[in-house]
């Protein structure tokens, strides 16, 4: 098959996505793949033709690809453990200029590790605690962290949220973003979605449940007072609000949604 055929077929089955495959595949814009009419080769054919089965499968492009943009960080992904959003973005903002000299903060709920391999890059004088309960989650946290070495400012703890939190250090900070899709959103979710974890998604019947949990566990938790940066849906500021008996502040998006909640003791 040439370049060319590829490109054309790339635009029908992928739409939008066609970009993104041609740098992955070829390392170059879909615009030069079009013009080229020699043969890409048995081998290369072979990994276009996996790669779109598993696309037209409805298998997201990041598992696929093996990575993800992630702040100024290129996150590596695979199934099993949730894909890095933009979204969280604004939490590590919020992180990087807000956390104490010096801090030990706590990246619960750490999927990939994307957080705190952020935050760690952009704060070099502070050390995190990663926690998740997936063993295949602290895997990858631990490949990210290697990744821009960053490991050795880092302790990696399996660690059940609904726990004993005796297990964490004191820390001075706990950011989080947790499972916070509720039960009818959880029905509506498009198939590439719910090709990651559940366990890294439902938050419970309204969505809430890991926030009531961390901000309970917690108390106790930090060396001086309570400090949680939280990731939450677009429209959960107001049950934050409710929920935390600490200073609450919400802030949001680019998009205008509520995006991140900080409670501050």
């Amino acid at each position: 098959m040439t370049f060319e055929r590829i490109s054309e077929e790339l635009r029908e089955k992928a739409g939008g996505d066609a970009q993104a495959f041609s740098f992955y595949l070829f390392d170059r814009p879909l615009y030069d793949v079009a013009r080229d009419r020699s043969d890409a080769g048995d081998a290369l054919c072979e990994k276009y033709g996996e790669c779109l089965e598993r696309y037209l499968s409805g298998e997201p492009l990041q598992y696929i690809f093996g990575y993800t943009p992630f702040y100024d960080l290129l996150i590596n992904c695979r199934p099993g453990v949730l894909i890095p959003r933009y979204d969280t973005e604004a939490l590590v903002e919020e992180a990087v200029k807000t956390l104490p000299s010096g801090a030990l903060f706590c990246d619960m709920c750490c999927g990939s590790g994307c957080i705190a391999a952020a935050v760690l890059k952009h704060r070099p004088d502070t050390r995190a605690v990663c926690c998740d309960i997936s063993d295949t989650a602290l895997e990858l946290t631990r490949e990210n962290l290697l990744k821009y070495g960053l490991e050795d400012r880092a302790e990696i703890i399996r660690f059940d949220v609904f726990g004993d939190w005796s297990v964490l250090p004191r820390v001075d900070a706990i950011l989080c973003n947790p499972p916070y899709i509720n039960a009818a959103d959880m029905e509506k979710l498009p198939e590439n979605v719910r090709r990651e974890p559940r366990e890294a998604l439902y938050g419970g019947v309204d969505g809430l449940d890991f926030y009531r949990r961390v901000i309970k566990a917690s108390d106790g938790v930090f060396r001086g007072t309570a400090h949680i940066i939280f990731e939450i849906g677009y429209d959960q500021g107001a049950a934050l609000k409710r929920l935390s008996p600490y200073d609450c502040e919400i802030k949001k998006d680019l998009s205008g949604n509520d995006r991140v909640c900080i409670l501050r003791g």
